[in-house]
């Protein structure tokens, strides 16, 4: 359930139209022409919850779904695609001072 969240950039307590936007969005920047591998991840995350029936579903039977836990938590992993950045000079004193 989590990975959903994740694929969709999204917190826990999204509302509908939230999670609604993300998906336009993402689907718009991820189109099946450019990258069919992450439309589908995208497409499956706002199927799964995209209603409020949906979302119970998906919380009642996503352990069920997870078989094997190493594959749950690499499908986890690759849910977010992570982007680099460079850090600020002013981040990186406040990491030093901590």
């Amino acid at each position: 359930m989590l990975t959903y969240y994740l694929c969709l950039d999204l917190s826990l307590d999204a509302s509908n139209e939230e999670i609604r936007n993300s998906y336009i969005q993402l689907v718009k920047k991820h189109t099946p022409e450019k990258d069919p591998a992450r439309f589908q991840q995208i497409t499956e995350a706002y199927e799964a919850i995209k209603d409020e029936r949906s979302r119970i579903k998906a919380k009642i039977f996503a352990a069920l779904n997870a078989k094997d836990y190493e594959d749950a938590l690499f499908s986890l992993a690759k849910a977010k695609i992570l982007k680099r950045r460079r850090a600020g000079l002013q981040e990186l004193i406040q990491e030093a001072k901590i």
